[in-house]
């Protein structure tokens, strides 16, 4: 999965991403590790990937990074902010 890249325009300003989908115009906010996940998600990746770099990039048990990440990633797709 990754973001759509050519219907999104996403802004990072210090830890925070500012999300807006174009095609119907609503805005998202993102903060923390949630930044980082749609940093990632600018290329293709599986949810496997993205649990591994949260875990080597902070400190957080594996199994709490992938319910985290599942949650997190679960919501972009309610939004259609990733394919």
């Amino acid at each position: 999965m990754r973001l759509r890249s050519t219907e999104l325009s996403a802004r990072t300003i210090g830890d925070e991403t500012i999300i807006l989908s174009l095609p119907d115009s609503r805005y998202f906010s993102v903060t923390g590790i949630g930044t980082r996940i749609v940093e990632l998600l600018g290329e293709e990746r599986t949810i496997d990937e993205l649990v591994d770099t949260i875990v080597g990039e902070y400190e957080v048990d594996a199994d709490v990074a992938r319910r985290d990440v599942e949650a997190f990633v679960g919501r972009l797709t309610e939004a259609r902010l990733v394919r």
